[in-house]
């Protein structure tokens, strides 16, 4: 049997007990648990699935300093860091508890027959149904945010969808420790502990594996655009295809304008170092690419950010293939023609992955050389690439970069003319505008979009944050002419759940 182990990113050392790599027929078994737990919990009463959740946030924070202990010898992230995303996991179960408490996320609509219309109306009533059993496949950047314990899924859950767990190889223990405490919450419901099953597994048939287990009903994946778009492939190419919520790479560009750029310079600098170095800049939402105007201006801006990002500490990548593929990416774009680095610090020689920041420049015509295409790739990690560009070019550019999680306008009043036209190009690609800030930081609203065209995800049409994430893992199913009595409660007449529904096109608690 092969084991893997996690290895302390500070240090290039193993550490951690070893975990076994779970085999064809492990994956297997484990889809069978999903899609027998599937049949009990999907009839589970919301509010018990509620009290579950509810429960599993409460067990995360008694075990705070065991998890803390746990992400930080697999992911360095500091106390800090692990205590904030904790904060957002515990946060994410309540908010789904109380979407499911509530009740309208099932929308319930409902229109009355009417025999006097031509030809006569059936009566219809429709509702949203769990999908079955879901994979999630959790990423390194995010160990509990989007962990085990995460929002997908917590989302898919929330649902009343198994979820099917391939943790990432980076965290295995924290990743056991997540799936213990959420599998004890679950035994406590008619659903069962196998609610919540773990895979582990460095090699890409343990994923493959995983999309083709025939039990799995849709997939949500968080990582590169390389292994997502793989196993997309895998998962429309089935028997029978199924959903795959794949978030993947995403530059998350940003035009600043000649007003904006002549009154705040230095405070746009200022805030933009922050933001790429934000986490080593292994944030989703990490801006990748800087649209400047290509004046003096522009480049005094260019040297200011690249000084403000050699003051940052150095930072810790999260294992040895981020490391490896950054510095690949980092070297080819060294050696572009017609690019220029800016900062001066190179990396840290000690062992384990440190990463020092770095600032690339160069002007419209390289950006858009058919020979530049590494420019306009992530590069996953503190580095980012000021573009010189003519203001009034920067809406088509926009057009051409390719679908974006975000994109973000910094204009003054003087830039209005600029900048209304930027948004009516940039709106059309990204899943989130911002205006005069930075992108990283992803509000845990019901509002927050978190998804933009491919390939920032796979489907643009759902967000993997905020409660509008339960809608992947849902399915409409409309009942005509049924008899009330076997209706679901949220169809009944008399409406005995008390939800919030659409009847005859009005919004409405009453029943009739």
């Amino acid at each position: 049997m092969s084991t893997l182990t996690a290895t302390n990113p500070r240090t290039g050392a193993p550490v951690g007990p070893e975990f076994p790599e779970a085999s064809a027929a492990d994956i297997a078994e484990a889809a069978a648990r999903s899609a027998a737990a599937f049949e009990r919990w999907r009839r589970v009463p919301r509010r018990e699935r509620a009290r579950a959740l509810r429960a599993a946030g409460n067990a995360l924070m008694d075990a705070r300093a065991e998890i803390l202990a746990a992400v930080d010898l697999e992911a360095a992230l500091g106390e800090a860091r692990i205590n904030s995303e904790l904060a957002r996991t515990i946060w994410q179960l309540h908010m789904f508890a109380d979407l499911i408490d509530e009740g309208a996320y099932v929308e319930a609509i409902i229109d009355r027959a009417n025999p006097l219309v031509t030809p006569p109306r059936p009566e219809l009533r429709r509702m949203l149904h769990p999908l079955g059993p879901v994979a999630i496949f959790t990423p390194s950047n995010f160990p509990l945010a989007y962990g085990v314990a995460g929002g997908d899924t917590a989302s898919a859950l929330a649902a009343g969808c198994p979820v099917l767990v391939k943790a990432h190889p980076s965290q295995p223990a924290t990743s056991e420790l997540c799936a213990r405490i959420l599998r004890a919450a679950l035994a406590t419901t008619p659903g069962g502990a196998d609610v919540l099953q773990i895979v582990h597994g460095r090699a890409p048939e343990t994923g493959r594996a995983v999309v083709e287990a025939a039990e799995i009903a849709a997939v949500g994946f968080t990582g590169s655009v390389a292994a997502g778009r793989a196993l997309f492939n895998i998962a429309a190419a089935r028997p029978e295809p199924m959903p795959f919520y794949g978030e993947l790479g995403s530059l998350n560009p940003i035009f600043i304008g000649p007003a904006a750029l002549a009154e705040r310079s230095a405070d746009i600098a200022a805030g933009l170092s922050q933001s790429v170095g934000l986490g080593a800049g292994q944030f989703c939402t990490k801006p990748g690419l800087v649209f400047v105007p290509a004046s003096d201006a522009g480049r005094r801006f260019a040297q200011d950010l690249a000084d403000k990002l050699d003051h940052l500490p150095n930072g810790v990548l999260l294992n040895q293939n981020i490391s490896n593929l950054l510095g690949s990416h980092v070297d080819v774009t060294s050696h572009l023609a017609g690019v220029t680095r800016l900062t001066r610090r190179d990396n840290p020689k000690a062992p384990g992955f440190h990463v020092a920041p770095k600032l690339f420049l160069t002007d419209e015509a390289t950006f858009l050389a058919t020979s530049s295409v590494a420019l306009r790739e992530e590069h996953f990690g503190p580095v980012s690439v000021v573009v010189l560009c003519e203001p009034a070019h920067m809406p088509a550019i926009a057009g051409q970069l390719g679908g974006h999680l975000t994109g973000t306008i910094h204009a003054s009043e003087d830039d209005r003319e600029w900048a209304e036209s930027m948004a009516d190009t940039l709106a059309l690609h990204v899943g989130r505008m911002i205006w005069n800030g930075y992108p990283t930081g992803v509000a845990v609203v019901p509002a927050m979009q978190h998804g933009g065209p491919y390939p920032s995800s796979t489907s643009s049409l759902h967000s993997a944050v905020g409660t509008t994430a339960i809608r992947r893992f849902l399915r409409p199913v409309a009942y005509q002419n049924y008899p009330d009595a076997l209706l679901p409660d949220e169809l009944q007449s008399d409406n005995p759940l008390g939800i919030e529904r659409t009847i005859d096109g009005q919004r409405t608690r009453d029943g009739f």
